[in-house]
């Protein structure tokens, strides 16, 4: 099973609500599902998101083999490639307050031990000992 150092999920909504769920917060080690029950809607946020992000896009038609597994096939492929990216991107941000970096860490339960890592890492003095920890 995936281990997270978050506590939470986000539940299914409804096909509307969750299929793009993972894409806004993945990248802060949140769990989330989607929907896969209408794959015509899969197919146009797909294509949303290739434009979004720059990806190269091919529409899946009816008249090809197995159309609905084809196009949830791509979606998820699609969707673990962006992720992919907001998390390289995550790691090569410095700490700064406000990113997406500093937001990971100050979503993470207070008793997780990553947390009181941040923690100290923010209340250390500039120096050595700091670059450590980051």
């Amino acid at each position: 099973m995936y281990k997270t150092h978050h506590y939470l999920h986000i539940p299914v909504m409804g096909t509307g609500f969750t299929i793009d769920c993972p894409i806004r917060v993945a990248r802060f080690g949140i769990s989330s599902v989607i929907s896969l029950v209408d794959d015509l809607l899969i197919e146009r946020i797909r294509k949303h998101y290739a434009v979004k992000y720059g990806i190269p896009y091919e529409p899946i038609t009816a008249s090809q083999p197995d159309p609905r597994a084809r196009r949830i096939t791509a979606y998820l492929d699609l969707v673990d490639d962006i992720v992919n990216m907001q998390v390289a991107e995550i790691k090569a941000m410095p700490f700064e307050p406000g990113n997406d970096k500093s937001k990971y860490f100050e979503l993470l339960p207070d008793t997780s031990p990553t947390k009181k890592l941040y923690l100290e890492f923010l209340a250390a003095p500039a120096g050595a000992g700091k670059s450590e920890l980051e």
